[in-house]
């Protein structure tokens, strides 16, 4: 089950940690290589390593990344993967990865009604469960039709339309395939395609910033590192300040990579 309470803080400052995970394999510094079912941690000073999500297997792609605030993470694939324990997930579903390091089905799409084949390409918690987005439009029930530029709310039981992306100004031609609910109505957003809302221009490999009102570039990727500018950024998360110390306690184990200068 989700953790019921959820903290939410100001807009994070600059130089914040950013999970982010690409849609190829690139390499993030000396030795860090990531590949698609990776997720790499930057602390935008130089500072790289890679995410603990278990072992999984090469050929799974992670599309959509959340955390809860006890520290387990929250995934989506794009195709059906085989986890340890027994555990499958199909496209659409989202797995918890916990602390204990297990696996289990957080969201089942099928048995909530999505249809065969959509995906689930956003997670994120959110006040009332989580924070979904799909890479196509889709027919929810009870009259909720939903685009890929949309999000959705989705709590135990039933889903609320949560952002409509065009009424926001986001093209129709963009998918969102990476959201954050930062609270009070801020968002992250990352899209499958470079585009432009409000003047704003983006790639695909960056994060942008809606505060429900106006947009704003929040992690410019390929300035971070030069090529990010080759992948697609597909599943993000920037921790608030007080979770920064969890995620990379979640990372333990692994070796802190410094990037070669550029």
């Amino acid at each position: 089950m989700l953790v019921a309470s959820w903290l939410f803080a100001t807009p994070a400052p600059a130089q914040e940690i950013v999970s982010a995970s690409p849609d190829i394999t690139i390499d993030l510094g000396t030795s860090v290589i990531t590949t698609d079912e990776d997720v790499a941690l930057d602390n935008q000073l130089g500072i790289v390593l890679l995410e603990n999500l278990g072992a999984l297997p090469d050929a799974s792609n992670v599309i959509a990344l959340g955390v809860d605030l006890n520290g387990d993470r929250l995934i989506a694939f794009e195709t059906t993967t085989a986890l340890a324990g027994g555990v499958v997930a199909r496209p659409g579903d989202v797995v918890r990865y916990d602390t204990g390091a297990t696996y289990s089905i957080e969201f089942d799409a099928s048995a909530e009604g999505v249809p065969a084949g959509v995906k689930t390409d956003s997670v994120s918690l959110s006040p009332v469960g989580l924070l979904l987005s799909f890479d196509t439009t889709v027919d929810l029930g009870g009259g909720l039709v939903v685009a890929d530029e949309d999000l959705v709310d989705w709590n135990g039981s039933s889903f609320a339309l949560a952002f409509d992306g065009s009424a926001e100004g986001v093209d129709p031609a963009l998918d969102v395939d990476a959201a954050q609910d930062l609270g009070s109505g801020h968002l992250l957003l990352s899209f499958d395609t470079t585009g432009q809302i409000a003047g704003l221009v983006f790639d695909d490999e960056d994060v942008v910033r809606f505060d429900g009102a106006n947009w704003s570039l929040e992690f410019d990727a390929s300035a971070a590192d030069p090529d990010w500018a080759a992948a697609d950024l597909d599943a993000v998360m920037v921790p608030e300040p007080s979770m920064g110390g969890l995620l990379l306690a979640g990372a333990s184990g692994l070796v802190w990579m410094r990037r070669s200068p550029r």
